[in-house]
């Protein structure tokens, strides 16, 4: 069973496994906007062109989902890294 908490005065979301061997939380944490400029080379540094991936995402989401019209995405690091 998964659990999944959003706590509206902090900007995390966590994503709990419930088991009975107690295994490790997953919490994801909004990216404050002063950060938002380090994200996509941290995340995605290393891909070749990794400047073009958000505008193709949007652009992607634009033909997929007829009533997608853009706007600022909110993005969330993992503490495990992902």
């Amino acid at each position: 069973m998964t659990t999944v908490l959003h706590n509206s005065t902090t900007p995390s979301v966590s994503v709990t496994a419930v088991s009975e061997n107690n295994p490790p939380q997953l919490v994801a944490t909004l990216v404050p906007d002063e950060q938002r400029i380090s994200f996509w080379p941290q995340h995605f540094g290393l891909i070749p062109q990794w400047v073009t991936l958000e505008p193709r995402v949007f652009g992607w989401m634009d033909r997929l989902c007829e009533d997608y019209c853009g706007g600022i995405w909110n993005l969330y690091t993992l503490n495990n890294g992902g």
